[in-house]
C-alpha cells in the first residue's frame, strides 16, 4: 500500500533527479540540489514498498497562501492513484498549518479541478510572479493555468 511522508535529507538526491528527469515533459522549474536541501521540509514523497515513486512540494508564501509545486510521479506509476494521494496529502498539510488557500501553476488543470481548485488569472498571484515567474524564460507568455483552492470557513485570498 502506498504511503506519503515528509521528505528527509536523504531524499534530496531522489527529488533532484526526478524533477530533472521530467522537467521538460512537465515544464517543471528546475531546482538545484542546494535549493532542495535548503527547502527539504517543503517536500513530500509517495512510496510503495519502500520504493520512492513521486514527489510534491508545498511552499508557503505568506500567512494565508501556499503553492503546490514540483509535482511529479515516475511515468510507469501514473494513472494508479499515486498523484491523487500526494495532492490530497499536500492539501491536508496546508490546512493543518493554517494556510487559507493553495495555488498551482499547471498544464493539467482538470486534474486539480477534481480536488476543488478553481481557475484564476495569474495577476491574482503577485507573490509567485515576482519571486519565480519573473525569472522564467516563458515570462510573461506563460502557457500554464493558474488555479487556487480555498479552504472552507476561512477568509479567501483575493
Amino acid at each position: 500500500m502506498a504511503k506519503v511522508r515528509q521528505a528527509r535529507v536523504n531524499d534530496a538526491i531522489f527529488i533532484h533527479k526526478i524533477i530533472k528527469k521530467y522537467a521538460v515533459e512537465f515544464d517543471l522549474l528546475p531546482r538545484g540540489l542546494a535549493d532542495i536541501y535548503s527547502q527539504i521540509r517543503d517536500f513530500y514523497i509517495v512510496e510503495e514498498k519502500n520504493k520512492k515513486i513521486g514527489v510534491v512540494g508545498l511552499h508557503i508564501y505568506w500567512d494565508d497562501l501556499g503553492e503546490i509545486r514540483s509535482f511529479v510521479i515516475e511515468s510507469k506509476y501514473r494513472g494508479k492513484g499515486y498523484g491523487s494521494k500526494l495532492i490530497s496529502f499536500a492539501i491536508n498539510e496546508a490546512e493543518k498549518i493554517g494556510i487559507k488557500s493553495v495555488f498551482v501553476l499547471t498544464k493539467i488543470p482538470d486534474f486539480f479541478i477534481k480536488y476543488g481548485f478553481k481557475k484564476i488569472p495569474k495577476k491574482n498571484l503577485p507573490q509567485k510572479i515576482w519571486k519565480d515567474c519573473f525569472n522564467c524564460p516563458k515570462f510573461p507568455d506563460c502557457d500554464e493555468y493558474s488555479l487556487i483552492y480555498h479552504f472552507k470557513n476561512k477568509k479567501a485570498v483575493k
